[in-house]
């Protein structure tokens, strides 16, 4: 109760920012693309050289929110079900995995030694495979297509349109040319409140002036599925491996930058590579996850992963941490993700898992294995009003009737009656 007391509030656009976020200005500087109204000003790569986004509030542009979309990493999943880096879809990881969850060497090496062969052989066929490609695809390598922006309205809903598409993945990348033309980030740019439905799945709100993002991924070429043989083999053999024990994560790094920093970012979506300069420039020092207090100036990417907890909520949040401005911004996502084959609809359940990197965030999105199916799912950017402290006389009598309320409990527990908080004075 306490933490819930002294956590500061939040709320999305008050009521101004939606009156003017339809008086929005389209323009293009350089190589940018500025999307601004008097409430948020949003800027992309204009020709859609890698898919990032800088936003902050237009009054405030000492504070600027980063997101940048890295790349898609294949990972096995038999020991965990969220990311962790350590677990990524090459040959070694997953042969590993196997072995320590489902092989059981002392068990059957006495007594049949031919069977405890078969295993050994089928293993390393997992440990030899070579038709792999590697885990991870990172966007900064591909050629990306921009297509709009453009105006649609829809009924009462209005919102300007445009979307990344991976288009090439050249040079040593080519075993990822399966990903290209499937790969693609469709954004919305809301003018008006709207409520999106994911296919009659679920549905949720999205605010004026709130950026909708769609990940979309079709006919990903798994790992997994490459290793069919070797692993039914081991199942045959008497090793009890579950199916589809794979899956896709998007990585996205989340920081933040001030006005001096932003020429940085700048060279960054200009650079073929990605070398992390955003990253590099960032001042982002405290992050909230899902309520959770972090410090992001942290590097720590040598422990594993945290898995985000999402209890009953309508999406996963991280807002920004901006000290004493009013407004933060935030990145959130939907916890469940669309599966089709283009006839029916299905929803698979999302994980996250994230850790600080040393001034930024590494947020990971998981989504299970989807086959040969097309996965869309739904994050947004946008920026929320931070609701000042509550007074300090306020918040003692509140720290101190809960005190109180505590005192009370514990001593009716001892006595072994019944407790009401209600009428406990």
């Amino acid at each position: 109760m306490l933490t819930v007391i002294v956590t500061p509030l939040a709320t999305i656009l008050p009521a101004s920012a939606e009156e003017t976020a339809t008086q929005v200005n389209l323009t293009t500087d350089g190589n940018w693309t500025y999307i601004q109204n008097d409430f948020i000003t949003i800027i992309f790569p204009a020709h859609g050289k890698k898919p990032m986004f800088l936003w902050w509030n237009t009054n405030d542009p000492e504070n600027i929110n980063v997101v940048k979309f890295k790349g898609l990493i294949e990972y096995g999943t038999y020991e965990k079900p969220y990311f962790t880096w350590r677990w990524r879809a090459e040959k070694s990881e997953l042969k590993e995995q196997i072995r320590n969850h489902f092989f059981e060497p002392k068990k059957n090496m006495f007594n049949d030694q031919m069977r405890l062969g078969k295993i050994m052989r089928a293993l390393a066929d997992i440990g030899d495979s070579s038709d792999l490609h590697a885990p991870y695809l990172p966007f900064g390598s591909g050629v990306w297509r921009l297509d709009g922006p453009e105006n649609v309205t829809r009924d009462d809903v209005k919102y300007l349109s445009f979307n990344f598409t991976l288009t090439d993945v050249p040079g040593r990348r080519e075993d990822f040319q399966f990903a290209e033309n499937n790969v693609i980030i469709r954004c919305r740019f809301y003018y008006t409140p709207a409520t999106e439905d994911a296919h009659g799945k679920y549905s949720y709100t999205v605010n004026a002036g709130e950026l909708k993002i769609d990940l979309i991924i079709k006919h990903w070429d798994w790992n997994i599925d490459k290793l069919n043989h070797a692993i039914q083999e081991l199942r045959e053999l008497g090793l009890d491996i579950p199916p589809g024990k794979a899956s896709l994560a998007l990585w996205v790094n989340l920081a933040s930058i001030n006005l001096t920093k932003l020429e940085t970012a700048r060279e960054d979506a200009e650079e073929s590579e990605d070398v992390g300069l955003t990253e590099g420039a960032s001042m982002a020092h405290d992050m909230y996850v899902e309520g959770t207090h972090i410090q992001a100036n942290q590097n720590n990417t040598d422990t594993d992963e945290s898995p985000m907890q999402n209890s009953m909520r309508e999406r996963f949040k991280i807002r920004f941490e901006k000290g004493n401005a009013t407004f933060a911004g935030f990145f959130r996502f939907v916890p469940q993700a669309i599966v089709t084959d283009g006839v029916t609809y299905n929803t698979t359940d999302v994980t996250a898992s994230y850790v600080s990197a040393g001034a930024h965030v590494r947020l990971f999105i998981g989504y299970p294995y989807f086959g040969n199916n097309t996965l869309e799912h739904d994050p947004s950017i946008g920026i929320e009003e931070i609701v000042p402290w509550l007074p300090t006389s306020l918040l003692m009598i509140l720290i101190g009737g809960t005190a109180l309320i505590a005192i009370a409990v514990i001593a009716l527990k001892l006595r072994r009656k019944p407790v009401n908080i209600v009428n406990v004075q």
